[in-house]
């Protein structure tokens, strides 16, 4: 005897939801498929408005890796990327620490300080930064790209929510135990907050994968510049786009940061909701 399908309210909800999810997803991932099967298409094909190439080649990427020294790009901004998401997590995880678990005078200021960072646009210290990186002869190398992105006032202010989650019954058993800060910020808080981490982790990476005006500015030789810029060296000399080699970069640059976003999920999800609840 087969079994009946229930269909009822709830059961009806789900299969909306379902349906409405499916239909999103092919909908924000329709641009990259499209991109995605464009590389592999001749200019021909592109203009004649075909979905599907005749036949997959890798030409266009060939013809990308001798265009554009696009090893050389990709290579930077992974640097740049995965060294300031490092800096980033250990600097904003001090201050936070700093903030929720030691007491000094001027706390409050500070903290103070670190929100009013927050609300500093880009724009209004672009010109400062840069004047800076002059004067220090750091013009067309990583570190000039990378030293204003060493720290983030955003980072700190959410571990602090995150931080202030956490049992203090555990930190003061440290102290007592005679636990250094150093010891219980490394084996008690960080492992705690692996959530928060986690997500400031994959967002600060995304942030600094995509810089592109900063790091146009900062760098005028190939060997110090980052992907975003290959981009836009992709036309060709007559003027002329030759937009299959162009998607096929937009899947180089693309790649990565779809790679960390599908690792990072899991935490990214927990970190949504962490320091929701407060002890």
């Amino acid at each position: 005897m087969k079994s009946k399908i229930n269909f009822n309210r709830e059961n009806i909800n789900k299969l909306i939801c379902y349906a409405i999810l499916i239909f999103m997803t092919i909908i924000v991932f329709s641009p990259i498929i499209y991109a995605f099967l464009t590389s592999f298409m001749t200019n021909r094909d592109i203009m004649a408005g075909r979905l599907f190439p005749e036949t997959f080649s890798f030409e266009n990427y060939k013809v990308l890796k001798d265009k554009i020294p696009i090893g050389t790009f990709f290579y930077n901004s992974l640097v740049v990327s995965i060294l300031g998401m490092i800096f980033q997590i250990i600097t904003c995880s001090l201050a936070a620490y700093a903030v929720v678990f030691i007491e000094f005078k001027g706390k409050k200021g500070m903290y103070l300080l670190i929100l009013l960072s927050m609300f500093i646009p880009w724009e209004a210290i672009f010109i400062p930064n840069y004047i800076t990186m002059l004067r220090m002869n750091l013009i067309d190398t990583k570190l000039a790209i990378l030293l204003p992105f060493l720290t983030n006032g955003l980072g700190a202010f959410l571990m602090v929510q995150q931080f202030k989650s956490l049992s203090k019954s555990l930190v003061e058993a440290a102290q007592i135990d005679g636990c250094s800060h150093i010891y219980i910020y490394s084996k008690i808080v960080m492992p705690l907050s692996k959530s928060i981490l986690g997500t400031w982790g994959v967002y600060s990476f995304l942030n600094l994968w995509n810089m592109y005006l900063w790091p146009l500015m900062t760098s005028t030789r190939p060997e110090s510049r980052t992907i975003q810029i290959g981009l836009r060296m992709m036309n060709m000399s007559d003027g002329i786009a030759d937009y299959g080699v162009i998607m096929a970069a937009v899947i180089m640059v693309t790649i990565p940061s779809l790679l960390v976003l599908f690792l990072g999920q899991t935490q990214l999800q927990k970190g949504i909701t962490s320091g929701a609840v407060k002890e």
